[in-house]
């Protein structure tokens, strides 16, 4: 009974020195690291995270951002030694990394997945870079500076809308930086303008100085400016005369900056909706000036060549202002490169490991 009991007891012993199996990581239940931004040492933002986990035959890496940041570009490598991440002079070289990739528009999350078989090891090396930006902090472009970066002159063609569209017609642009298709409304009742037919046009910014006789109310367009970015069309009046129709702010659109307003071409509207409109951009609309991704007016006045004569009416369409969002590089939370600057990496042991 004696030796029953102490045999026990030394299996008891020697199963309790066997370490236990680590729980394997999931997609539901990651390895986890924070992405740095701006600076290692606590001196960085926490800009996310950088999730890890595997199936045994597939690795997981997922960039995933939080509060209000978002990424421009992704580099990662993974390697069984620290010396497989590629490096000069001890820092790292993203450029280099076997996964390079570049978002436009910015992304919030990416996965990659990375064959195991390519790994003799399980203990891994991990270096997750990434460039990030935060749309919290973007600012829209100088106005003087936009002014500055259209073009003199650009083609431009018509297709009139129906009744129920979200502006008077689209306008299509052949002119960088203006390349493109955009909601156009009139500026002008004493010409006319027809569909299909391509015009050249004199390009302006509705926040410069501009010739005399082009508009007959420039001191008004900044309330045009606040009207557009108000998206009207299809929102229901507050006093209670139905929904707003794109004749509504075309309509609208002339009261503020035109001596002869027009009821002709409008399909539905209604005097009590304009009226709200107008009242609303009077009180709201002084002074305003768009901001980042905010719509610019921009004015288009057909012309014959270099001719200043106008040939059709002109016209304005709204144009999205460029932002300027700083960007800062980041690095998922570990340990330090023996070189210079803040780079980290950090160290995932495999899981479920399969014969590979």
């Amino acid at each position: 009974m004696k030796r029953i009991v102490c045999l026990a007891i030394v299996l008891a012993i020697l199963f309790a020195l066997i370490p236990a199996s680590a729980k394997a990581h999931s997609f539901d239940d990651p390895f986890k690291t924070d992405l740095i931004a701006g600076g290692g040492g606590g001196g960085g933002v926490d800009a996310g995270d950088v999730l890890v986990w595997n199936d045994g035959v597939n690795l997981y890496v997922k960039y995933a951002t939080e509060g209000g940041w978002c990424m421009t570009q992704a580099h990662l490598q993974v390697a069984t030694s620290l010396d497989g991440i590629p490096q000069s002079s001890g820092n790292p070289v993203p450029g280099q990394f076997d996964i390079n990739d570049t978002f436009d528009p910015c992304v919030y999350e990416q996965i990659y997945t990375i064959p195991l078989s390519g790994y003799a090891a399980t203990e891994l090396f991990i270096a997750a870079h990434a460039v990030v930006t935060n749309l919290d902090t973007c600012e829209g472009i100088d106005l003087d500076e936009f002014a500055a970066s259209l073009p003199d002159q650009v083609t431009m063609s018509l297709t009139f809308p129906y009744s129920g569209a979200p502006a008077s017609f689209e306008i299509t642009i052949v002119g960088d930086p203006l390349t493109g298709t955009y909601e156009g409304w009139c500026v002008d009742t004493e010409r006319t303008i027809a569909q299909g037919v391509t015009y050249t046009a004199n390009v302006f910014s509705s926040y410069e100085l501009l010739p005399a006789g082009l508009v007959d109310h420039p001191e008004n367009l900044d309330l045009v400016n606040w009207v557009i970015n108000q998206n009207f069309v299809g929102q229901t009046s507050p006093g209670g005369y139905g929904t707003y129709t794109f004749g509504d702010v075309q309509r609208a659109i002339w009261t503020l900056i035109d001596d002869n307003v027009l009821s002709v071409g409008l399909f539905v509207w209604s005097p009590d909706r304009v009226d709200e409109i107008v009242a609303a951009a009077q009180a709201n609309g002084e002074g305003f000036e768009p901001g980042c991704d905010d719509l610019v007016v921009v004015i288009l006045q057909p012309v014959v060549g270099e001719d200043t004569v106008t040939v059709a009416q002109i016209t304005i369409v709204g144009v999205p202002l460029p932002c300027e969002c700083g960007s800062e590089t980041a690095w998922g939370d570990g340990l330090d490169f023996p070189g210079d600057n803040w780079a980290m990496y950090f160290n995932y042991t495999v899981q479920n490991v399969r014969a590979r």
